[in-house]
């Protein structure tokens, strides 16, 4: 049984798809569970193995799905202070502990902009193990025939896609729209996510950038969040064609990822004589 689940926790990260594992750590009584059960949770709620079954596994088939939203393990405990099992309406009886760990499929960046500063930064993105979704509010910019290594592709307003952009440790946001005040907006969005992204940059130069952070400290925006912002976006090695802004910026969000903090734009006079459009 647990190679069946390990398996198939195998196949649904491959996919490009989280899931939750889910293993049963302590128990006691008369529960069927026993330590070292297992049963993965994808995102459909479907299942594989088992922790007991009845409203148990419902129990922490819910938990599981919750730990896949917020990208976070947690852990289920029915002690028997707390009424343990019988709390659920369960007849066995008992107590037992489960712990819900959450499964990435790996880091996911979301690029704002699909014009080719955009679609450079996506591609490399892409062959550094990223997992892309590129974002456009022009349907003939955000076309999976332009980024067939892409992830996902959203052609939709960048407001309403920034409202859905996912938080956390393998969470990344790089904007690179075809004009600042879409920038702006996008950012601003971003920074009110009740769960933010790990990394967010955003391309400009730094007159550029600062003009945008005064208007979103305007909108109430504090200065500790814009201080997380990776503004100009990229580390400084010269260069302004697409692809070497490409590189920059996704050298950038690799050493964010092996949690290095590298010298980057931000001292420097930033990317804001390329038009991304």
């Amino acid at each position: 049984m647990g190679i069946d689940v390990l398996q198939e926790a195998v196949r649904t990260l491959e996919s490009g798809q989280p899931a939750a594992l889910v293993t049963v750590i302590a128990s006691g009584g008369m529960t069927p569970a026993k330590p070292g059960f297992k049963m993965v949770v994808r995102p459909d709620g479907k299942t594989t193995g088992t922790v007991g079954g009845g409203a148990l596994e419902a129990q922490a088939v819910q938990a599981a799905l919750a730990a896949i939203r917020s990208r976070a393990s947690t852990r289920l405990c029915f002690a028997e202070e707390c009424g343990g099992l019988a709390q659920l309406g369960m007849v066995c009886g008992g107590e037992i502990e489960l712990f819900v760990d959450y499964m990435s499929p790996g880091p996911e960046v979301w690029v704002f902009g699909a014009g080719h500063v955009g679609l450079a930064v996506g591609e490399l993105a892409a062959f550094a193990g990223f997992r892309v979704t590129l974002v456009d509010d022009r349907p003939e910019y955000a076309d999976e025939k332009r980024a067939p290594w892409a992830h996902s592709v959203m052609a939709c307003d960048f407001v309403e896609a920034a409202s859905k952009a996912p938080g956390g440790a393998d969470s990344y946001v790089v904007i690179v729209t075809r004009g600042h005040a879409w920038d702006a907006q996008v950012l601003y969005e971003i920074l009110r996510l009740e769960r933010r992204p790990y990394y967010v940059g955003m391309m400009g130069s730094k007159p550029k950038v600062n003009s945008c952070f005064e208007g979103l400290r305007a909108k109430g925006v504090s200065d500790e969040a814009l201080a997380a912002v990776h503004a100009p976006i990229g580390l400084a090695i010269g260069g302004d064609s697409p692809r070497e802004i490409a590189v920059s910026v996704v050298a950038e969000l690799v050493a964010a990822r092996n949690g290095r903090d590298p010298k980057c734009l931000q001292g420097g006079a930033g990317y804001g004589g390329t038009s991304n459009a």
